[in-house]
């Protein structure tokens, strides 16, 4: 198995998904795992009894992962990222998947989604990740000043001016 990068760093976006989570009540999907994000909203979704959805393309960390399942909590491994059915309601989705260009496609099919929280949104990151290319799609965006940076788009809710401490 190849062994996870553990740097506090790489928990970035947990500030946004804390925050996020403390005002909805609806379901969350997770695209991409990992030690901080998937640990967090795991325990947190099983405390609030809501349905959590993690999305796993990676064999070592699916498994890992597929002991987390549980009447909240579904895990699914992924090799066609094209083929998973993103369209139910999302009160968060947290992009955080490889292939890195397969980022924005995915975000373009959650468009539905009330918040999608993605992470590595850094300028540097730009071309890597193409979050450039959707912006321009969302009403409110947000982007929280971490290394990486994770940013907050939505649609429905203006985030822009969130309290995130």
């Amino acid at each position: 198995m190849r062994p996870m990068k553990m740097n506090i760093n790489r928990g970035s976006h947990l500030p946004l998904l804390i925050k996020l989570m403390s005002i909805t009540d609806g379901p969350v999907l997770e695209l991409g795992t990992g030690i901080y994000s998937t640990s967090y909203l795991h325990w947190e979704c099983f405390r609030t009894k809501r349905k959590l959805v993690s999305y796993e393309g990676h064999p070592d960390y699916f498994h890992w992962l597929k002991a987390c399942s549980n009447d909240y909590h579904e895990v699914h491994f992924v090799e066609d990222w094209d083929s998973i059915d993103l369209s139910g309601p999302w009160s968060i989705a947290f992009i955080d998947h490889a292939p890195a260009e397969r980022r924005e496609y995915e975000i373009r099919r959650l468009l539905h989604a009330d918040y999608i929280v993605a992470h590595d949104t850094e300028n540097s990151q730009a071309r890597k990740y193409g979050y450039h290319r959707i912006l321009r799609l969302f009403r409110y965006r947000f982007k929280l000043g971490t290394r990486p940076a994770t940013s907050d788009f939505s649609n429905k809710f203006n985030v822009r001016n969130f309290n995130y401490g």
